[in-house]
């Protein structure tokens, strides 16, 4: 069976050896490492970190869809795990939408 990571790697949709290496900075700056150990705690952890990585090449809706399939991960593998409610989704993507002005101002 695949790693936890392997399949977080996979829900990005993005090109493999780019979404590990942006899969494996997010879980780095939340604290989780090596990646390839990943549990489903730590990838809940970390998907903060990871939404905010993929919302540099995505838009708003995918980059929901995206970590949406990644909780989805976690509730399916491991059903006796509580994970993470799913933000509003006007939030989500107002928050994705707020990045960019953040860094743009400083």
């Amino acid at each position: 069976m695949r790693s936890l990571f392997e399949q977080v790697v996979e829900c990005c949709g993005l090109a493999p050896a780019f979404a590990r290496k942006l899969i494996q900075e997010a879980c780095e700056r939340s604290g989780v490492s090596p990646p390839d150990a990943m549990t489903p705690a730590e990838l809940i952890r970390s998907l903060p970190h990871i939404r905010q990585a993929l919302a540099v090449f995505l838009d708003p809706r995918e980059v929901a869809l995206k970590t949406a399939a990644m909780r989805a991960l976690v509730k399916g593998s491991w059903p006796s795990m509580p994970a993470v409610a799913p933000p509003d989704a006007s939030q989500e993507i107002r928050t994705a939408q707020e990045e960019p002005k953040a860094r743009s101002s400083s």
